[in-house]
């Protein structure tokens, strides 16, 4: 039988060398109808196999034919043609094709042999040998078939077309099987005076998927006729799900020990024990229904991609080197398994290209696991831990170049200016990251600001070590932290974030676990949107009590209506008066009298209660409502100014870049003083230096000039924790420059060069003939070391907190403490 078998296979291999170009093979199974057992032709109904039922009584015999109504399309095909049927599990089968002269040519086998009439790639073959011009009927017949939904493939090919196909079949086996064969014996031949089990897993996996694709393909055929037809199906079906089970057990060995999950090893064991026992009941067609134990072996099939796919994500995120190796060898088999899932599962049409990818794939695995169990963490792990310590020594020594201009002072990592300046030019498909410390308040509280800020240390010391290279990291600004990375590591760093939360740190004896929020928003449209998005994903996170990262999704769609309700709200809530003004005095350091208040604007609405600037700081950057609101700023301020009279210096307003566009917005707010009889050097115009880095900021110096010139005062707030602070000064008008309230916080507490800071910026100050304003000043002992430091003025709640009335001057009286005293101060 084997000869015959190999002579068959020459010839067509032979006749093949010749074949010009083919046509597509035959498919008959529009012109097929099916003459069977009741729910047969409903097997078909569910699959994407367009076969019809013959309209005839149900079959009791247990017998299946297909007849072919509509002999005319074989009119084309020449003599020696053959017909090519799936093979199936039966106990008979009959092909028989009549001729218009009344002869009949048919193939009959019982008790599952075939002969020689199989062919490579898991078909059964008949050929004919009058022309498909002459055949008047054909008939195929199946006794005791294991279920409609596997007749997938009937189609006729010419004999050169067949050849061709044998040919490629055989090619492809060959490249197949030395690749297997080299592959075992490369991995035996790595031997270091002991077996690894991942190398014993290894080489069953080869010698089972061996056995798989010789059975599968039916090239054991040539060895015994025997081993095709019926029992091939059952020996495929056995030994896929043992490769699949050694497949498993092979990923379960070989990934690092660290990179491995308790529950995820449990679940492997048992995929492993399904797999086997699924294969063997998918075999066992005469023991229990086929076509349900073919599904089964199917939905475990797909439950071990799964396992597999969680596996490799926790390996990843354990940082296993390995596992990369392995997914490279894994995903091309695991890619074309899932089209022949969807193949057999009849969601596919029957395709040769399907199943020879398979086995291409297969090769390359073979290849690929071999070269990464050879290697395994050796050569390949100390090569890369080289070229990791390289590359991590030459980005240090980039990022300290790079940082050497914005850096934050307390973390060491960027400022809120450098990280909008990455925002501006980020990707649109850059994901956004802000991170909020949890309960950091509660730490100041509990343990004092030096606590505080260590963990602020802490955690922008763990955000540095688990981020992605290239990814950029900034503190923003108080607990905040935000963080820029790219969609291709996006996942990983997420899952680091995740991993983070609650990890336990320790300072000064005191045992802590690290909790924060983190909001997510996609870098698409402007910056300013995007960090409106994240923030307010950051938002939600915090509300649900912390500890949780959230996306910015379609819950936040609430949001938009109440911002669009304060926008609606807000012409009439001008014209009832809502809006009001909150004053916080400004004090002499020197003298203790007060010489000016901070306006900061409040909204009494009827039904959300007082809000603050955040609350509706969509208003304030709106280009309608905007103006309009800082008029009002303006007429209750100036109103402010009318009633206490001279009394007070000034009163400083808040001013954003919407509302100081050019010089006309200037000459407006003159025009106000003069309508409301207030001198110009009575108002203070109070900005950020963030307006420096307003699109708009050419016209935003030109408003400020026209002021300055008029004599209104000028006020940098929050000095220094911005971008180039200096270059703010020379491009700007500037007559006071408040200190921002991280510095002053900072002055009580030991161990700090906060102090040379604030020197610096008053020494700056009084060297530009400038004001310098200290806020947030809160303790008897921040007030008298600023005093010490030559601090012009100090506002904080020391003095006062804000209030809805404008009180006439205070005073405050000037403490006179020693040096220790201050050292013992309390500290906020």
């Amino acid at each position: 039988m084997r000869g015959g078998a190999l002579a068959i296979l020459l010839s067509m291999l032979i006749s093949s060398l010749g074949v010009p170009a083919r046509a597509d093979p035959l498919d008959l199974h529009p012109s097929i109808c099916l003459d069977g057992a009741a729910g047969m032709v409903e097997q078909l109904a569910r699959s994407a196999y367009s076969i019809r039922g013959c309209a005839t009584p149900p079959r009791t015999d247990g017998w299946v034919w297909l007849h072919l109504s509509d002999p005319s399309v074989l009119k084309d095909l020449p003599a020696g043609w053959a017909l090519l049927l799936d093979e199936n599990r039966f106990d008979r089968i009959t092909v028989a094709a009549t001729n218009s002269d009344g002869s009949i040519q048919n193939y009959s086998y019982a008790d599952g042999g075939v002969g020689h009439d199989w062919a490579p790639g898991g078909l059964l073959r008949f050929a004919f040998d009058s022309p498909g011009v002459e055949i008047s009927s054909l008939s195929i017949g199946f006794h005791h078939l294991d279920g409609a939904i596997f007749i997938r493939k009937i189609e006729a090919r010419t004999p050169d077309e067949e050849a061709a196909r044998s040919m490629a079949w055989l090619i492809l086996t060959g490249v197949l099987i030395g690749a297997l064969v080299s592959a075992m014996v490369y991995n035996m031949a790595t031997y270091n005076g002991r077996r690894d089990r991942f190398q014993i897993w290894y080489a069953v996996w080869t010698v089972l998927t061996l056995g798989y694709c010789l059975s599968w393909t039916n090239f054991l055929g040539l060895f015994d006729d025997r081993l095709t037809g019926p029992l091939a199906v059952r020996l495929s079906d056995c030994f896929l799900g043992a490769t699949v089970a050694a497949g498993t057990m092979l990923l379960m060995t070989l990934i690092e020990f660290q990179a491995r999950h308790k529950y995820l090893l449990w679940t492997g064991y048992v995929l492993t024990v399904l797999s086997t026992l699924s294969g063997f009941a998918a075999a066992a067609d005469t023991l229990l229904p086929p076509v349900w134990t073919d599904h089964v072996l199917n939905a475990v099939l797909m439950l071990d991609v799964l396992w597999i796919a969680a596996t490799s994500a926790f390996a990843i995120r354990r940082r296993s080197r390995i596992i990369w190796f392995f997914l490279l060898a894994w995903m091309p088999v695991i890619s074309v398994f899932m089209l022949r899932l969807a193949r057999n599962m009849g969601f596919l049409p029957q395709s040769d290209a399907i199943d020879m990818a398979t086995f291409a794939c297969i090769a390359f695995e073979a290849i690929a696991l071999s070269v990464t169990v050879a290697y395994r963490l050796r050569d390949i792990g100390r090569a890369r831990d080289r070229a990791a310590r390289a590359m991590a020594v030459m980005q240090t020594e980039a990022e300290t170049l790079r940082r050497a201009a914005m850096t934050d002072h307390l973390t060491q990592l960027d400022n809120r200016a450098a990280f909008q300046a990455a925002l501006d030019q980020a990707d649109p498909l850059t994901t956004l990251l802000l991170i909020d410390v949890d309960h950091l308040k509660s730490v100041n509280d509990s343990y004092g600001q030096e606590q505080g800020d260590n963990l602020l240390r802490h955690m922008a010391m763990r955000l540095s070590q688990i981020v992605p290279d290239g990814t950029a990291l900034a503190r923003l600004g108080g607990d905040e932290f935000g963080i820029l990375v790219s969609r291709p590591v996006e996942q990983v760093l997420l899952e680091r974030l995740d991993a983070l939360q609650g990890e336990p740190w320790s300072q000064s004896g005191r045992a802590l676990s690290l909790w924060f929020s983190v909001g997510q928003a996609e870098c698409n449209g402007s910056p300013v949107s995007a960090m409106h998005r994240a923030d307010r994903a950051l938002y939600w996170a915090k509300q649900r009590g912390g500890g949780r990262r959230q996306s910015y999704t379609a819950e936040f769609d609430h949001a938009d209506n109440l911002a669009a309700r304060l926008l609606a709200d807000a012409p009439h809530a001008l014209a009832a008066g809502e809006f009001t003004l909150y004053y916080q005095p400004l004090v002499d350091l020197k003298t203790g009298r007060q010489r000016g208040n901070e306006a900061l604007l409040r909204w009494n609405h009827p039904e959300l209660g007082l809000l603050a600037p955040p609350d509706f700081q969509i208003l304030l950057m709106d280009e309608t409502i905007g103006p309009r609101l800082q008029d009002e700023v303006i007429s209750i301020a100036l109103g402010a100014l009318s009633d206490v009279g001279d009394g007070l210096a000034y009163i400083a307003v808040n001013f954003t870049g919407v509302h100081l566009r050019g010089a006309a917005a200037g000459r407006h707010i003159l025009n106000r003083l003069q309508e409301a009889g207030v001198p110009p050097h009575r108002l203070c115009v109070e900005v950020t230096e963030g307006i420096a880095l307003d699109h708009a900021s050419d016209e935003i110096a030109e408003a400020l000039h026209v002021l300055h010139t008029a004599g209104i005062r000028t006020a940098f707030d929050d000095f220094g924790t911005g971008y180039a602070s200096l270059v703010h000064l020379l491009r700007f008008p500037v007559d006071i420059i408040k200190i921002d309230r991280s510095f002053v916080r900072q002055l009580t507490t030991p161990a700090r060069n906060a102090h040379e800071i604030v020197r610096s910026v008053i020494s700056l100050g009084k060297a530009l003939h400038k004001q310098v304003v200290a806020e947030g000043i809160e303790t008897e002992a921040q007030a008298a070391i600023l005093r010490e430091l030559g601090c012009d003025y100090g506002q904080g709640y020391l003095f006062a907190r804000p209030g809805p009335l404008l009180q006439p001057p205070i005073y405050w009286p000037i403490r006179d403490e020693s040096h220790e005293a201050l050292d013992d101060a309390p500290r906020s």
